[in-house]
């Protein structure tokens, strides 16, 4: 009927549109959902993080079956859209501090997609977790020297 490599009966079954190859208008056809890739043919968004099944497939390469392809806490539609963090990498700049502590909880208001925020050659998590240094102030004391060269 709509050529989406569903039968007539499976699309009964499944109460998808015999006449329409993209039930749900995703831009990924029926056929493709259910057999390949597993979505929803009713949902364009299977996973419900914000972006569409086919993008997730062919653009940001995440999963549309889990709306948190990289388990860091924050969901990929978020990442992508909001805080621009790489929903593939739990720690996008790779500073050792997971972008949900950096960009959604905002616990050290440090900056989710530059490894040292403050820009001092400390990373960001050696500074609120070794060196107890502030990650906004290159020289957290106020002495003229930067926090780098103090330790060192």
């Amino acid at each position: 009927m709509d050529n989406d490599g569903l039968t007539h009966w499976k699309e009964r079954e499944l109460k998808t549109d015999p006449w329409n190859p993209d039930t749900d208008g995703d831009g990924l056809k029926d056929g493709e959902e259910v057999l390949i890739y597993r979505t929803d043919p009713l949902n364009p968004d299977t996973d419900g993080d914000g972006i569409k099944d086919l993008d997730e497939i062919t653009i940001t390469l995440t999963d549309p079956l889990n709306p948190d392809t990289d388990g860091d806490g924050i969901n990929d539609g978020d990442e992508v859209l909001n805080y621009g963090t790489n929903p593939l990498r739990r720690d996008s700049d790779e500073d050792e501090l997971d972008d949900y502590v950096e960009a959604f909880l905002r616990k050290y208001n440090t900056d989710p997609l530059n490894p040292d925020t403050d820009r001092d050659g400390l990373k960001d998590r050696e500074e609120v977790l070794i060196y107890r240094t502030d990650p906004l102030n290159p020289d957290t004391d106020g002495d003229g020297i930067k926090d780098l060269d103090e330790i060192t």
